[in-house]
């Protein structure tokens, strides 16, 4: 294979041109590929899609500057279930910085099409954006999409929102990346200014989606959004168990042999310290580590407290881990003191994961674990308590060996997804927005009526 400099190279102009060469290859070994044609010609021919559903047919706009999604062979909201498998016809606008693409409009399944709107500077994005809605999803009937998503609250939420407004349709917005941490605006230099952007846009949508519970719980807090929920998500924790992939904990976190794993976002309301304060004694063991996953506005905080303790060395705060699984894989003893929707989950992945828990109580853990059996279920405000678990989990291989298999037996016989009802619940929360869309006319009808 040629190398390339990928320094002299935009990356997302060659995934544009890998797309079309894999689209036009004549040994693509699946399905007979559909040629690229534009919107306005496909529209002549038959319709793309026949179901024999009673469901309404539903055109999707998804507006992103994420160019994952140019992805050759899947697009995909959330890395299981195909955009072209939840709606009858899918359109995807990439909003990005860099040298135009060489085929901005593409259709690259049988019903959905693919454009590339890209501008020299990150903040002309959304202008270029506009144009290539306009040239190709507005004709002489209308404006081809029923409903517009973006996917985030910055210059896809812009774009988003004055479509909407220009076309009268019906919007939603999605909050799948945390904006508020340090490392969200070290991510790229243009960030910080970016954060200026969802003050403006996020007010401007009544119905918005976000992939976590405590970004939902964020944005109530500041803003009043008529229809704010969490995105379904795909977990079959069953079939979790089977799969191995694991991190070698040793190896990374040299010279620590003992590794003792937090999950979750590092902002105020964060338990984390009261973990730090649990297990700071265990930590005096130089070849004991804690390994924090996780970022938030609270972080440095919490480094200092370790700082404070002397245990610094011993606490490792990851905070750009994708993929929790295999780090609980590799863990000895996960601490979980949190309580919110966000934790549960955490909960049910250690449990798949086979690593031993200490955890804070709640009615839906005493529900499915059985204390001193298959976890160890603590008061959230009893310190001590914490400190004495992990004591016993630390000293006892058998006990630790005792929980993985009884948690794991209960993940087998009680967690398992069905991904028909998955996928179902997904394209609900996102069609919500016909309906919010809906009773915000009736009430300014109501309004105009008085």
């Amino acid at each position: 294979m040629a190398r390339r400099d990928l320094s002299q190279r935009d990356a997302s102009d060659h995934a544009a041109s890998e797309l079309q060469y894999v689209i036009k290859s004549e040994k693509r070994t699946s399905e007979p590929v559909v040629p690229t044609i534009s919107v306005a010609d496909a529209m002549r021919d038959e319709r793309v899609i026949k179901t024999d559903s009673s469901r309404d047919v539903t055109r999707v706009l998804f507006i992103s500057h994420n160019t994952e999604l140019l992805n050759p062979t899947q697009q995909t909201l959330d890395g299981y279930v195909n955009i072209s498998d939840l709606f009858d016809e899918v359109h995807i606008l990439i909003l990005r910085a860099g040298i135009p693409p060489k085929n901005p409009a593409l259709r690259v399944a049988h019903n959905v099409w693919l454009y590339t709107a890209s501008s020299k500077f990150w903040w002309l994005t959304p202008f270029s954006g506009l144009t290539m809605a306009k040239n190709q999803l507005e004709f002489a009937a209308g404006f081809r999409p029923d409903l517009i998503v973006a996917r985030d609250p910055f210059e896809s939420a812009l774009v988003a929102s004055k479509l909407g407004k220009k076309y009268n349709r019906p919007t939603q917005l999605h909050i799948v990346d945390d904006y508020t941490t340090a490392e969200f605006t070290q991510r790229s230099p243009h960030n910080f200014w970016r954060l200026f952007l969802p003050f403006f846009t996020i007010p401007k949508f009544s119905s918005v989606r976000t992939l976590t519970s405590t970004m939902r719980a964020y944005l109530q807090k500041k803003y009043v959004i008529q229809d704010i929920d969490v995105l379904p998500r795909f977990q079959d924790y069953a079939a979790m168990i089977d799969d191995d992939t694991k991190i070698d904990l040793k190896d990374k976190y040299r010279p620590f042999i003992f590794f003792m794993i937090f999950v979750g976002r590092l902002d105020h309301p964060s338990t984390l310290h009261r973990m730090i304060d649990a297990a700071r004694f265990v930590l005096q063991n130089r070849r004991v580590g804690l390994i924090v996953i996780g970022d938030g506005p609270a972080r440095k905080e919490f480094e200092k407290r370790a700082k404070m303790l002397g245990i610094e060395e011993q606490v490792v705060f990851e905070t750009k881990v994708q993929e929790v699984m295999p780090y609980l894989r590799g863990g000895h003893i996960l601490l979980v003191s949190d309580t919110d929707a966000d934790s549960e989950e955490v909960v049910l992945q250690g449990a798949a994961a086979g690593i031993p828990m200490v955890m804070s109580r709640t009615d839906t853990r005493e529900d499915v674990f059985e204390h001193g059996e298959s976890a160890f279920l603590c008061e959230a405000s009893d310190t001590q308590a914490f400190t004495d678990r992990i004591n016993d989990l630390l000293n006892n291989i058998g006990l630790r060996k005792q929980f993985t298999i009884n948690a794991q037996d209960i993940i087998r016989e009680h967690f398992h997804s069905d991904p028909r009802e998955y996928r179902e619940a997904y394209r609900t929360s996102i069609e919500q927005a016909f309906f919010i869309e809906a009773e915000t006319a009736d009430e300014d009808d109501e309004e105009d009526y008085y």
